[in-house]
């Protein structure tokens, strides 16, 4: 029998995630550690929110000697190196178990522990203990000398050097990935990682595969065309879709010409690039239009010179044809509390974001002569005293280099604003969109007061504002209205197996459902023709079937005990039966394993039996 190839990581039972068992080296457990202040520490400088120890550490409290302490200091060790990890933006949503915990008989003081922690397929373990072993280095030395680590921006440097930068390039995902992979954890949806960032939730024909926040089901096409705003645009206005007033400007000549024709106030941009980059607004007079032309101009060739609409931008989330959130996004501002200068209030709000553990922090608030030039033209100046309440812009627009507020509007879209940016979406074939439209008030139909779709985005950032992450959810309901989960049950026994498999292959066929049976050497189709497989192993072929779009249910015929060694390839089970037979043992060639094999192979399965998670029947 070939030993099974195994590209992915299996659930052992301990973990809700894949998981892997570490070996982690402690060279010492400090005494008399002050376990409110180095938790207040992790708290503070981390942004930590330490779990209960108590059910994690009940098997190490009655440890002799200096044990319960080491199992305790573990315990930090393990939330903050699955921390470091989600800043990285590795899908870490579990500190792991503790296993055991020894002294170590090579390092008198030190320490030696086994854990159980997440694995994500493709980090390499190398990479994965860069966070572990750093961790470690972190929580002893806090718990042994506190007052060495009074100042963090040092040690913040170094994490993002050492530890995170390293992590990032093991698996570049931008910011949406790891809030809707955390959402779909926590709702029970299946995923996993399947190579430079793109991820596979559900399974089979219930699954799809995200790359940021963009799915396999939007338009390739949609999504091109959607990344240079000049041809968007034109797409909008042959579709009946109220689109910018814009033309393309090669040259200085070529955009003084354009504003020749669409007049003043005028905004110039990049027309392929994101987030804002070099745009500038309520250019007035020709000094203005060039300026802001030779600016964009050092990040693209292809220049947009548009006719600034009236209003205020407002992002539409759209998710397959339906409307998830509306938010105005308006500038980074500050806001008046009747006492302090808008000079005073910038220094605060920028303080209250260097308290924050450097990759939490927002854009700092911007004190600069573009902020006096926007404070200006309110009449303002950074001596001034907001009444409180008030509002004062410091940058023209928002974006994503400056920041912004959101304001949600989703309960006072007007539905027929709603149906514009549904329109939008399904002209560009995409199921996940953002759909900016400016208008002077997004409450009124976009045809009474001349609102405009400014951008279509294939791929906008969600879990950022308060806005997505308290929709995530029901984003991900639309995109995976079953939890993206199929039908999975399991058939135990050596060689009667497979007619009791064929069976329960042939119930759920009969019901209509494409179901696929497999062993470790033999995978049968709907209709029991054999489909070829080029890797042996349960494991594998199961994997195999999990990513095929046409697989509706899956019997698996456990023959080996294969699963005690590579775990299962998912995390729950409908069904189990056994046939009575003993297995067949993977490493005797074959031969029959020990009777308390096959008891531990029914015991394993027969705990992912009970999840309970349901199928999409």
């Amino acid at each position: 029998m070939n030993q099974p190839f195994l590209p992915a990581a299996g659930f052992h039972g301990r973990l809700r995630q894949p998981e892997q068992t570490l070996r982690l080296q402690l060279s010492h457990c400090p005494t008399a550690i002050d376990w409110p202040a180095l938790d207040q520490w992790l708290s503070d400088r981390l942004g930590l929110a330490l779990q209960s120890p108590v059910q994690a550490l009940s098997a190490f409290a009655q440890e002799p000697g200096l044990a319960a302490d080491v199992a305790a200091v573990l315990w930090r060790i393990l939330q903050v190196a699955a921390e470091l990890q989600r800043v990285a933006r590795l899908p870490v949503f579990e500190p792991g178990q503790l296993l055991n915990v020894q002294a170590d008989k090579a390092r008198p003081g030190g320490w030696l522990a086994d854990v159980c922690v997440a694995h994500i397929d493709y980090v390499p373990e190398h990479k994965t203990r860069l966070a572990y072993e750093a961790a470690t280095l972190l929580v002893l030395g806090v718990a042994s000398a506190p007052a060495n680590f009074v100042a963090t921006e040092p040690l913040y440097q170094q994490l993002e050097l050492k530890v995170l930068q390293p992590l990032r390039t093991v698996m570049p995902v931008g910011k949406s990935a790891l809030p809707l992979l955390a959402c779909a954890h926590e709702r029970g949806i299946p995923w996993r990682h399947l190579g430079a960032g793109v991820f596979r939730l559900g399974w089979g024909a219930q699954s799809l595969y995200l790359q940021n926040s963009k799915v396999s089901s939007d338009s390739a096409v949609g999504v091109v065309v959607a990344q240079n705003k000049w041809v968007t645009a034109e797409w909008m206005r042959r579709a009946g879709l109220p689109a910018p007033h814009n033309r393309m400007a090669s040259n200085e000549q070529e955009a003084l010409a354009a504003q020749a024709a669409l007049g003043w106030p005028l905004v110039i941009k990049p027309a392929d690039r994101d987030r804002g980059e070099g745009v500038v607004v309520g250019i007035t007079h020709e000094t203005q239009l060039l300026a802001a032309f030779r600016q964009a101009a050092k990040l693209s060739s292809q220049i947009l010179v548009e006719r600034q609409a009236s209003g205020v931008c407002h992002r539409v989330l759209v998710v397959r044809g339906q409307v998830i959130y509306v938010v105005k996004r308006l500038p980074i501002a500050v806001c008046g509390d009747g006492q302090q200068t808008i000079a005073q209030l910038i220094d605060v709000a920028n303080q209250q974001q260097l308290a924050l553990p450097s990759w939490a922090r927002a854009p700092l608030y911007p004190c600069d002569e573009l902020t006096k030039a926007c404070l200006l033209q309110a009449g303002l100046d950074l001596t001034s005293v907001l009444a409180a309440g008030t509002w004062a812009r410091l940058r023209p627009i928002e974006s994503t280099d400056w920041g912004g507020l959101d304001e949600d509007y989703s309960s006072s879209l007007h539905p027929d604003n709603a149906a514009l940016a549904c329109r939008a979406a399904a002209l560009f074939g995409l199921d996940v969109a953002g759909i900016d439209i400016i208008s002077p008030d997004i409450t009124q139909p976009w045809y009474a007061n001349a609102a405009i779709i400014n951008e279509v985005n294939s791929a906008p950032v969600l879990g950022q504002s308060d806005s997505s992450r308290r929709t995530l959810a029901q984003v991900l309901n639309r995109l995976l209205p079953a939890r993206g989960r199929i039908h999975i049950e399991a058939c135990v026994g050596a060689t009667q197996a497979l007619d009791m498999a064929r069976a329960r292959q042939q119930a759920w066929q009969a019901k209509g459902m494409a179901c696929y049976l497999t062993s470790h050497d033999l995978t049968l189709d709907p209709s029991g023709h054999v489909q070829h497989m080029a890797q042996d192993g349960l494991f594998a072929r199961c994997l195999a079937l999990l990513a095929d779009t046409q697989v509706q249910a899956i019997v698996l015929l456990v023959q080996t005990d294969e699963l005690l060694h590579s775990g299962l390839p998912v995390d729950a089970l409908n069904e189990l039966v056994h046939s009575g037979e003993s297995l067949l043992s993977t490493r005797q060639n074959g031969q029959s394993a020990a009777p308390s094999c096959t008891d531990k192979v029914m015991a394993f399965l027969a705990g992912y039996a009970s999840v309970g998670c349901g199928s999409a029947e």
